[in-house]
């Protein structure tokens, strides 16, 4: 048994989460433990964003305006770093998002077994 975060479920998300999200984790090779769930809030709706309204946006284009930063402990967060930033104020965390776990057996879930 693994732990898997629960910060994504709460906000929506069921797994496997779109490949647009995916993406950001494969090129970052971050786990989705070591984002905080403002990250979570950013590609959510930049999925939404590119489903929606811009087909063509790609994870290569955060870094227009964001920037992946530590916040310590090997927690990351997505600073937005100017104006062309698509989304604005979702820097706040929940309380307790930290313990926000459970447990999960990797093949009982797609692609498990290639998760960080």
């Amino acid at each position: 048994m693994d732990l898997f975060f629960g910060v994504p479920f709460l906000l929506g998300l069921r797994y496997p989460f779109p490949e647009f999200i995916m993406q950001f984790f494969r090129i970052t090779d971050l786990s989705f433990a070591q984002t905080m769930p403002m990250v979570w809030r950013v590609l959510i709706v930049l999925n939404h964003i590119k489903n929606f309204h811009i087909p063509d946006l790609c994870i290569e284009d955060i870094p227009i305006g964001y920037h992946l930063r530590s916040h310590g402990n090997s927690r990351f967060l997505l600073f937005s770093t100017s104006r062309n930033s698509l989304i604005l104020k979702v820097t706040k965390n929940e309380d307790g998002w930290q313990r926000n776990f459970f447990f999960v057996r990797r093949d009982s879930i797609a692609e498990g077994d290639n998760l960080r």
